[in-house]
């Protein structure tokens, strides 16, 4: 296969800044068929490895599973009004109450729960009635429960909380 020949005119590209190219991933760890992928390559990590989009070898899917848990704990930490500013460890955290977020797959099964009960609330609830909606998980084994809620009625009712009480 003969290759091409750039023109005079077309501005050469070093291989560092290619958009395109196949994935440097770990393609022994990859999980992705087929492997490896062809793509738009992303900017090289530390050890100089640029990866496709999508790429799953086992260093880009912690990254990215990383940011994501990262990028979701900001946004709860806002909401919630909490200090901790550039912190990734809610052990850290100002407030009135412990924080640990947790997001992903992890929390599927929890978050489909709560929205079946939410659902059954939401039906047999009275029209005009503005109450915000609270999951009690009770367990086998223990008499504590586990309240889970929407965190913008949380952070509403953490909000009327610390206003009552100054």
């Amino acid at each position: 296969m003969q290759q091409s020949r750039p023109s005079k005119h077309a501005p050469t590209v070093s291989p560092e800044r290619e958009r395109k190219g196949y994935c440097q991933g770990n393609i022994d760890k990859c999980t992705n068929e087929p492997c490896p992928m062809f793509g738009t390559l992303g900017r090289a990590d530390r050890r100089g490895v640029r990866r496709v989009r999508g790429c799953s070898d086992p260093a880009a899917r912690g990254r990215r599973n990383r940011t994501k848990g990262d990028s979701k704990a900001r946004r709860a930490r806002k909401k919630l009004g909490l200090g901790g500013y550039l912190t990734r460890h809610e052990e850290n955290w100002g407030g009135a109450f412990r924080t640990e977020i947790k997001a992903g797959a992890q929390v599927g099964p929890i978050a489909t729960r709560f929205q079946a009960a939410k659902a059954q609330s939401d039906a047999a609830k009275a029209l005009g009635d503005i109450r915000p909606f609270v999951m009690v998980a009770m367990p086998d084994g223990t008499s504590k429960g586990i309240v889970l809620m929407d965190l913008d009625d949380f952070s509403e009712i953490v909000s009327l909380l610390t206003e009552h009480s100054k």
